[in-house]
């Protein structure tokens, strides 16, 4: 009889505790619906502080605060989460995780890069804190330990980061370039390499060093590679490339590797490329008759002005007619002048000039040439 009544008194007290819980819960809600945020603030850190039973809103409220760029009233709520004396330590690591997402937000990075890096040594939330010391270090450029993270990540959750981690090497890498350490860029550029054998960027920055030093055909071999690794980036190395063929006096075998990417590339850049070349080997007009072929197959602004350009001299012979010609290249250079020339092939973000990290997606070796009239 006494235990029966113990538990019946003990009920009375729970209904009661969470009666009061509802109420101040409640009120805080409304203050939030009533654009408040002050009082309601103040009513959910009271709870955060005192009650396990709302943990779970208390959380996601904080959330929400951040996502809204409140991120001070994020803070204090999560804060108070934490501040709860016998809070489990389930709950307490998720609070964690929370403010450490706070203090990203706030631009906090080094009390972001404490916290997450906390949870990552007792192995907790251990995939998405590993995932924001990367962001965390993305942005501080350190490279270093944004590849210990990166990796350490993709053994945690067999996400491939190949990609990402051969960009970190390749960022390293420029930096002792310029700094002149061409043999620690070079290991650098190896273990890019290594990491991720598409990796297109190593390939051009070994080839402009090897450009830079005169070593025309081992320039020749890393463009050939890039190529091989992602043939859309062809329009940002095909002169470089050109030059160096030239510079050995390999005029044939650079006619010979453009025809090769012309009857394989869907962009007019190798078209240009080749008609520059034809036009100071072999003339204007059979440049000219070369260019105006391949502008009837692919039809493009880039291509037409090149026609305007070849033809110069001899349109100007047509006085007051060539005017005409003028004001249509100028149509042309301004249009392609406001229009991107790449794009994000993840979010669609346009750039007029190369980004290898996209700024707007965060997403490693996505900005890429646009193919199209109006560009390539």
């Amino acid at each position: 009889m006494g235990l029966y009544l113990a538990i019946i008194m003990r009920s009375g007290k729970t209904k009661r505790t969470f009666q009061q819980l509802n109420h101040r819960y409640f009120k805080g809600l409304n203050y939030l619906l009533n654009d408040e945020s002050d009082k309601a603030i103040d009513v959910f850190i009271q709870l955060a502080e005192t009650s396990q039973e709302t943990f779970e809103p208390q959380l996601a409220l904080g959330n929400l605060y951040r996502r809204k760029g409140e991120v001070d009233r994020a803070i204090k709520l999560h804060q108070a989460l934490i501040a709860q004396a016998e809070l489990p330590e389930r709950y307490r690591t998720r609070a964690l995780l929370a403010i450490g997402k706070d203090y990203m937000s706030a631009g906090l990075l080094d009390r972001a890069e404490v916290l997450f890096s906390e949870l990552v040594e007792i192995e907790a939330h251990t995939p998405e804190a590993l995932q924001s010391l990367v962001e965390i270090y993305q942005q501080e450029q350190d490279w270093l330990q944004a590849i210990k993270s990166a990796s350490r990540f993709q053994s945690a959750t067999n996400r491939n980061m190949q990609v990402p981690i051969g960009h970190y090497y390749c960022e390293l890498a420029e930096q002792s370039l310029q700094q002149d350490d061409v043999e620690q860029g070079e290991k650098y550029l190896s273990s890019a390499l290594r990491v991720d054998d598409k990796a297109v960027r190593a390939h051009l920055i070994y080839a402009r060093v090897k450009q830079k030093n005169k070593q025309w055909a081992g320039a020749i071999d890393e463009f050939q590679a890039a190529k091989d690794a992602d043939s859309a980036f062809i329009p940002l190395f095909i002169n470089d490339m050109a030059d160096c063929y030239l510079a050995l006096k390999k005029g044939d075998e650079l006619e010979q590797e453009l025809l090769n990417w012309v009857g394989n590339y869907q962009g007019v850049s190798p078209v240009l490329t080749l008609a520059n070349y034809y036009s100071a080997e072999k003339g204007e007009a059979f440049a000219t008759e070369f260019l105006t072929k391949q502008l009837n197959n692919r039809a493009s602004f880039k291509g037409l002005n090149a026609l305007i350009e070849l033809n110069e001299a001899e349109l100007s012979q047509l006085g007051n007619d060539f005017a005409y010609f003028n004001v249509l290249k100028d149509l042309i250079d301004k249009l392609l002048k406001n229009k991107p020339k790449l794009r994000c092939r993840k979010c669609g973000f346009g750039a007029k000039s190369l980004h290898w990290q996209c700024p707007s997606c965060k997403n490693w070796g996505m900005v890429k040439p646009i193919y199209g009239l109006e560009s390539e």
